[in-house]
């Protein structure tokens, strides 16, 4: 079951902005999956027998990074732009405070995922 993007955005209106930068690049790491399978007619993922299927997936996940994108520049001007605040102190910040706390296989997998990515993206004849 699929949450509606105002639930969705409600789970992250406390989210520090670096947090929310990584909700985004997951939602859109998603979003190409399922463009990169669909233009290759590629339906064979056993996502396909469940609800919600892929496609409705793919569409609520636009819907996600639309109002997470909206919200983004909402956090953004009130903190950076019109904020005494910068990103870099506070990604400087979260790196202190979370320093010797990092789950190393997450950051593995999650650096595999953008190397494959990447990967698909750079080979020739790529349509992304």
């Amino acid at each position: 079951m699929m949450i509606s993007p105002g639930v969705y955005m409600e789970q992250l209106k406390d989210a520090s902005y670096l947090e929310l930068i990584r909700e985004r690049d997951q939602l859109i790491e998603s979003i190409r999956k399922f463009e990169k399978n669909e233009l290759a007619g590629d339906r064979s993922d056993p996502d396909w027998r469940y609800c919600p299927s892929p496609a409705v997936q793919y569409q609520m996940h636009l819907e996600y990074l639309s109002a997470l994108c909206s919200f983004m520049q909402e956090k953004y001007n009130s903190k950076y732009v019109w904020g005494s605040r910068t990103l870099k102190q506070d990604a400087d910040e979260s790196c202190e405070k979370t320093a010797g706390t990092v789950d190393t296989k997450k950051a593995e997998q999650d650096f595999n995922a953008t190397l494959e990515l990447m990967k698909d993206i750079l080979r020739p004849g790529s349509k992304q």
